[in-house]
């Protein structure tokens, strides 16, 4: 997975290939076709942890009751899950050609997790302004991770974290 990673955020998704990483590993490309269908079957399994990490944080806020520290929940296991996976999430940030006819099934998931949490950060009967302000906060919580490889872990989460707060007015 590692090796893919690799790959994928050096020549981009598109561009790497299934011999190119069998080269890298030092095995056949029929030996690493026994073990991954195709590309984007290493692409689903490189981004199922965080997308997991992701969609548990949704359905946990998901079954409190509606409140701002449920919202506050939710803004920080967000945040951790990209923070923690932060490489593989640069890749689905700022790599396009992840999002093809392949990839339709994770893109897919990605934005109904998406979808999930700015619905819940907006709150019920929510109007298109505070539904606008769910979705900017969230998009200020976990846009900038594919951004700086160089920020230390738990300061950055907490940049992060007061950002899309501000926006809801959660502090």
């Amino acid at each position: 997975m590692e090796v893919a990673r690799e790959q994928f955020a050096t020549n981009t998704y598109r561009a790497s290939s299934m011999r190119e990483i069998a080269a890298e590993l030092g095995i056949a490309k029929p030996s690493l076709y026994h073990h991954f269908s195709s590309k984007a079957a290493i692409l689903e399994q490189l981004v199922a942890a965080p997308i997991d990490a992701l969609g548990a944080a949704v359905d946990a806020a998901a079954a409190e009751p509606d409140s701002d520290e449920a919202r506050r929940r939710l803004l920080r296991d967000c945040i951790a899950a990209m923070v923690t996976h932060q490489d593989v999430m640069r890749l689905l940030l700022r790599d396009a050609s992840i999002y093809n006819d392949d990839s339709t099934r994770i893109v897919g998931t990605v934005v109904g997790t998406v979808d999930r949490a700015v619905a819940i950060l907006a709150g019920p009967d929510a109007d298109w302004r505070r539904r606008l302000r769910a979705a900017q906060a969230f998009a200020a919580a976990t846009d900038p991770v594919g951004h700086f490889s160089d920020a230390p872990g738990e300061e950055f989460r907490e940049a992060l974290y007061q950002g899309a707060a501000a926006l809801l007015d959660l502090d």
